[in-house]
């Protein structure tokens, strides 16, 4: 497994989550919601609407040539 990611992301991968969901669940989805803030939830961004911005921004960085890393199971 590459050495050059996180300590959290290679512990979520040697537990067997699958590096996108890992992407888009804990990384992304996690930055969408630390900027919305309050803003959000005042604003009623729903939980799927989120996920479903997280996915399209992960599509966009797979088709910018991004690679999930390769993961020893």
């Amino acid at each position: 497994m590459t050495t050059d990611i996180d300590l959290l992301a290679r512990t979520a991968y040697e537990t067997g989550i699958d590096p996108i969901d890992y992407a888009t669940a804990h990384v992304i989805e996690a930055h969408i919601v630390a900027h919305l803030g309050a803003r959000g939830v005042l604003a009623g961004d729903s939980t799927e609407a989120i996920k479903a911005l997280s996915r399209r921004i992960l599509g966009d960085l797979m088709g910018a040539g991004w690679k999930a890393p390769e993961v020893d199971r």
